[in-house]
């Protein structure tokens, strides 16, 4: 009897180990298949988009599109725009916010938690947005502070169509970007230097500019990455105020060249290729500041890092952080939403001019608009669901599994965060466009290039929450005999539903509001919001995009305020999702 125990528990030892085996040959076989997938998304589209570099119209081999991409004056011209509006938007919003987040973590400033939310108030729209508000508020004929400025007697002070107005609104926009990662990391700052140095008879400011600054150097200079790749990559911004004063960056012309008749594919691709060398070039040195940023600033202990008491300077320094927030956030979304309901815009403001029948036009008598809405909310619903998933599968793998290549998966999930949208557009327009699988003119190809464009805001906002979930449940959930997948399926999943939704809603605005990769992929009848914004804008109906671009706001508003209601969605989570 007692032998026969011993052999039944030998059993039961046998096949859990077995079963162990099994599942864990089963979880390496997904995690390759993740990786060969990931590869399709990324590294394949990509492959054909330098082909396509170096082939001429008769598909032989030839570098004549490199030569008449760096030899022409225009695509000259346009790579030394791209480059001074990306170190200029850099340079601006490094400045703007650092010293917001200062203001807000650092001091005494009375109003700092009405600044902290108003300042990631921009994430709810987008710079195309931005940039058709400063056209209805500083065009130089019909701009409503120009207009006001007149009827005062004067004349035209502002143009924003110029290569500062690009970077004014850019700045504007890519400015919380700075905010949240320089803000996170003074949060994180140990106060025992700044007491040192205090101790030691410094100022409150000394302390501030040759410790606390320095001490946030590394944050501070990946945000100014972050800035500059973003810079480089915008399309909205520099179509819509560039074109008019004929100023081309590498984006616009990459959209010219693949949208005129007949399409210069070739010079499109090199000049694709140029725009994600420098990308690449500036998401490898953030990358590489990040890792490095905990080495001085974060330390086993939270303290409460004291105040900077302004004294006397309190409220000039909120009014500086009032200047930002009245320049990015009332003023724009005040000039959309008055464009909105009004039939002319004027600087004469008549009860006559108010109406609501722009939103009647785009949501009842503008079909155009009304297939975008559904198109944008079911992309964004599916899209979200689908990324979200992906996202926590690799983040598991990446960050519980360590399987062997954990880091080349966790390196080809960040990879797109360096990919130009329009560069991933033209790379899918041609690796989709013909057999074995077309995706070209359905919603599919916009669906791919979405996911592809965010993986990494999922997989950043899910590894945020993965890494506060001890492993010690997924470890007895193992023990116990469950496999992987049922561990995280389990376990792994329903713990982490409060980071995944707010990753979800995070994504399921980015997807409402791309316009980079949609302008080259949308067919007709696929429009998405993004792109029947632009196009109205195109047209010249600047009443009617404005009240749908005010509906694309309050799309986002709800789903982020849904998010904040349901889940931890915080400015936290926002900063882990841009690191």
């Amino acid at each position: 009897m007692s032998l026969s125990t011993v052999d039944v528990a030998k059993h039961h030892v046998g096949a859990r180990a077995a079963q162990r085996h099994y599942s864990q040959n089963l979880l390496f076989v997904a995690h390759v298949a993740v990786i060969l997938f990931l590869g399709a998304l990324i590294l394949y589209p990509t492959l054909i988009l330098l082909d396509q570099s170096v082939r001429d119209d008769g598909g032989n081999f030839s570098l004549a599109w490199y030569v008449q991409a760096y030899t022409s004056l225009r695509n000259y011209q346009a790579i030394l725009n791209t480059l001074l509006i990306s170190f200029g938007a850099a340079g601006c919003a490094v400045v703007a916010g650092t010293f917001l987040a200062w203001a807000v973590v650092r001091t005494d400033m009375p109003g700092r938690r009405v600044v902290e939310l108003a300042s990631i108030v921009p994430f709810i729209s987008t710079p195309l947005i931005g940039a058709l508000a400063w056209i209805l508020l500083a065009s130089p004929q019909t701009g409503l502070i120009n207009q006001a400025w007149r009827l005062l007697g004067g004349g035209a002070f502002l143009d924003i169509y110029s290569i500062w107005g690009i970077i004014f609104v850019e700045v504007l926009y890519e400015t919380p970007l700075v905010f949240l990662l320089v803000a996170g990391a003074l949060r994180s700052m140990a106060p025992t230097l700044e007491e040192a140095s205090l101790a030691s008879g410094a100022g409150l400011f000394s302390t501030t500019l040759r410790v606390t600054l320095p001490l946030a150097l590394p944050a501070i200079l990946a945000g100014a990455l972050l800035v500059f790749i973003l810079a480089a990559e915008q399309f909205a911004v520099p179509a819509v105020l560039g074109t008019p004063a004929k100023i081309r960056v590498l984006t616009t012309s990459i959209f010219e060249a693949q949208s005129v008749y007949p399409a210069r594919h070739g010079l499109a691709a090199a000049l694709s290729v140029t725009l994600l060398a420098i990308a690449l070039g500036g998401l490898w040195l953030h990358q590489r500041l990040l890792g490095q940023r905990s080495f001085t600033t974060v330390s086993g202990k939270s303290a409460e890092p004291r105040r900077l008491a302004l004294g006397a300077l309190r409220r000039p320094v909120l009014g500086l952080c009032l200047v930002y927030l009245l320049l990015a956030v009332v003023l724009p979304f005040t000039a959309i939403f008055l464009s909105s309901i009004r039939t002319i815009w004027t600087a004469d403001f008549r009860w006559e001019q108010f109406t609501l029948g722009n939103y009647h036009t785009v949501l009842f008598a503008y079909p155009g608009a009304q297939r975008a809405i559904v198109n944008s909310l079911f992309i964004a619903a599916t899209g979200a669901t689908a990324t979200i998933l992906l996202c926590a599968f690799i983040s598991f793998l990446t960050v519980r599994a360590r399987l062997p290549g954990s880091k080349l998966l966790d390196a080809l999930s960040m990879v797109p965060m360096g990919f130009p949208g329009i560069v991933l557009a033209v790379g899918l327009l041609h690796a989709w466009i013909s057999p074995p699988l077309v995706l070209y003119g359905t919603i599919w190809i916009l669906f791919v290039a979405y996911m592809t464009r965010y993986i990494p805001i999922g997989v950043r906002a899910v590894s945020a929450s993965l890494a506060q979930i001890h492993p010690e449940l997924e470890e007895s959930s193992l023990a116990s005999g469950a496999s992987w997948f049922q561990t995280f399926r389990h376990v792994t999943l329903p713990l982490l539903k409060p980071g995944m939704f707010a990753g979800w809603a995070l994504l399921f605005v980015a997807f409402t509001r791309e316009l980079s990769a949609s302008i080259l992929l949308y067919s007709p009848r696929l429009e998405v919001l993004s792109v029947v914004v632009y196009d109205m804008y195109q047209e010249g109906s600047f009443r009617a995009l404005s009240a749908l671009a005010t509906v694309q706001v309050l799309i986002a508003i709800g789903v982020l305020a849904l998010a904040k209601l349901f889940t931890r969605l915080d400015h936290s989570a926002e900063a882990q999702a841009l690191r």
